[in-house]
């Protein structure tokens, strides 16, 4: 003891009679912001960072914006009950809570997204980097942050607004902002970005001038704003984006950040860490998946998920090549046995040669996606006559005929119908069915119609559809970390 003594006294004695500059020395295995952030090689490596929440964020994000909706629901698993399992059901029936993985997953993510952006815009303005390269990172940041909160005032209402980086634990704890706030910040970041960025990237992925134009184009259609979301729509048709001509091809790996991609999720498969396993999670709950993936593995507790409803099989056109390229009717199960049963293909393009790891992209903003939206906005200022040509155009790509909508209101319901078949399992419904009004009628006549159509669907599903559940709960530890947060109503 008495040594211990005498060897913490020798490390005080040196570390009193060295110079200031000596104790200030930070760890050679450390590198501070003020280190890191000189060269535009660091700022676009912070900026690839702030992608990053986006693989996972969209990993499930399906469960709220497709299983939440009259498109899709699950496999009957009746032996899975863990949490991992139930969570997933309650979204899609309407019983969630504020301890729901899938809503907890959501809203850290992209909070976590906001904090890598914060990191950067508090600092490139001051930065000595080339302007060109300034302008270009500076857009991405703002782009994302506009991005990660638009997803966060359309799932959980106002939300915290953080614009600047937090680097004490009393700047973590903010009260919630007003939606119309939070939705101000997004316009104003969208727009810088939109001034920003370039029309073409030289690294496929990254986000451009149109995808900032699209956000906008989004944000301005939820809050109603038409005027604005055509100026915002319409400058994304003239930015040389087009229709693929075959629909299958626009998911395919080998044809990723095509002509009609504007914005999507970029997953890589392999040992990295970077890859996907969409077509593992919307493959049939199966002991031996290899007959339909190509690689042997037991999905059982992997698959199952996002299940085309016959409510939506019933509402493709006859002669419609979204059907067959979005969802197959039948599978060849381990033993060899074929089942008659329905899954989502969109995303699957086997073989695969290790069991959940995928290099699918996720699509989030195409060119047909904004076709659709343009003609939604023109439609609802009352120049349907403009809008018919920019539906007409998705529609012979699917290979179906001219609309025969005319009239607002007739032409108002063949374009959601379009939205609807067109961006199935693209995490669109649900949004739309709350931007257009529709979401709680839709979903409780959908809701005593599917419960009949599917008995397993437990009880407490789809009791509970209202304004409130148009939002989601704020997470239960979200509440418990800052005394400053208050839940939405109803949960």
């Amino acid at each position: 003891m008495k040594l211990k003594i005498i060897m913490v006294g020798m490390v005080f004695l040196t570390l009193v009679s060295c110079k200031k500059s000596f104790i200030e020395l930070t760890p050679k295995t450390y590198i501070s912001e003020s280190q890191f952030f000189q060269t535009a090689a660091d700022y676009k490596q912070a900026v690839v960072g702030a992608y990053s929440p986006l693989q996972s964020l969209y990993s499930d994000a399906y469960v709220m914006g497709e299983m939440r909706s009259d498109n899709a629901t699950y496999f009957a698993s009746p032996g899975l009950q863990g949490g991992q399992f139930t969570d997933k059901y309650n979204v899609s029936g309407f019983a969630d809570n504020s301890q729901t993985g899938e809503i907890y997953n959501k809203y850290v993510n992209c909070y976590n997204g906001i904090a890598k952006t914060n990191a950067i815009l508090d600092r490139i303005d001051n930065s000595s980097i080339d302007a060109a390269d300034k302008s270009n990172l500076k857009g991405q940041a703002q782009f994302l942050r506009a991005f990660y909160y638009f997803e966060l005032v359309q799932y959980y209402g106002g939300v915290p607004l953080h614009l600047k980086e937090v680097t004490t634990v009393s700047q973590t704890n903010l009260p919630r902002s007003s939606a119309d706030d939070v939705y101000k910040q997004i316009i104003a970041d969208a727009t810088s970005a939109a001034s920003l960025l370039p029309q073409t990237q030289a690294t496929l992925g990254m986000v451009t001038k149109g995808s900032a134009e699209t956000l906008l184009g989004y944000v301005y259609m939820t809050q109603k704003n038409y005027a604005a979301a055509e100026t915002a729509l319409t400058a994304v048709t003239g930015l040389g984006y087009s229709l693929l001509p075959s629909y299958a091809s626009i998911f395919d790996p080998a044809n990723k950040n095509n002509a009609e991609s504007i914005f999507e999720i970029q997953y890589l498969a392999g040992p990295q860490g970077l890859s996907s396993s969409f077509a593992f999670q919307f493959a049939p709950n199966i002991d031996n998946i290899i007959n339909i993936l190509g690689v042997s593995g037991n999905n059982q507790t992997t698959g199952g998920w996002d299940k085309p409803t016959p409510d939506l099989i019933a509402a493709y056109e006859p002669g419609d090549k979204r059907k067959t390229a979005s969802i197959g009717f039948s599978y060849v199960d381990g033993n060899g046995k074929t089942v008659n049963d329905v899954y989502v293909i969109k995303y699957t393009h086997p073989p695969y040669s290790v069991f959940g790891n995928t290099g699918d992209d996720w699509m989030v903003y195409r060119y047909a996606d904004v076709l659709l939206l343009l003609a939604e906005c023109l439609n609802e200022e009352g120049k349907s006559g403009q809008a018919i040509p920019y539906l007409n155009e998705v529609r012979a790509r699917a290979g179906l005929a001219a609309t025969t909508a005319t009239n607002q209101a007739d032409l108002r319901t063949a374009i959601a119908h379009e939205r609807r078949v067109e961006l199935a399992f693209e995490n669109h419904r649900w949004l739309d069915l709350v931007r257009t009004g529709q979401a709680v009628s839709v979903m409780t006549a959908f809701g005593s119609k599917i419960k009949q159509q599917e008995p397993y669907i437990p009880v407490i599903s789809y009791q509970t559809i209202n304004n409130d559940k148009l939002i989601f709960p704020i997470p239960l530890s979200e509440l418990q970390i800052n005394p400053l947060l208050t839940q939405n109503p109803g949960y």
